[in-house]
């Protein structure tokens, strides 16, 4: 972190000081939620009326086990663990295709569905 001395920061206008907060920004672990299999996440953001896709990032879990029959180490990698990174102003939801997400976000635009958000959030 940069200190910036006194007679510095007095010359130092408000646009200046947002870029430097905007660069500090941390991510923040939010939750975990599960996912409805065979749809795709989707954000909307409401200031600039944009809805995108989220790219989500798989990682693969390796687990051994021994087996009882034969007293071998077997490998099973079927489970996988899936990341993704969702800007807090925006508003997350799933949906089959972006022209399912088109028409949730205009259904919730008209106010024919109270919310927007539609995750099963973990326990």
């Amino acid at each position: 972190m940069n200190i910036i001395p006194i007679a510095v920061k007095e010359n130092i206008n408000k646009n200046d000081i947002e870029v430097v907060q905007k660069e500090q920004q941390e991510y923040h672990l939010i939750g975990s939620f599960l996912r409805t299999r065979g749809l795709r996440l989707f954000t909307y953001n409401p200031k600039d009326d944009l809805i995108s896709e989220i790219k989500v990032e798989k990682e693969k879990i390796v687990t051994t086990a021994i087996d009882p029959l034969t007293n071998s180490l077997v490998m099973n990698d079927r489970m996988s663990k899936e990341k993704c990174l969702i800007d807090t102003r925006n508003i997350p939801f799933e949906a089959l295709n972006p022209k399912n997400a088109q028409k949730r976000v205009g259904k919730f635009k008209r106010g024919e569905i109270g919310s927007l958000y539609n995750l099963t959030k973990c326990l």
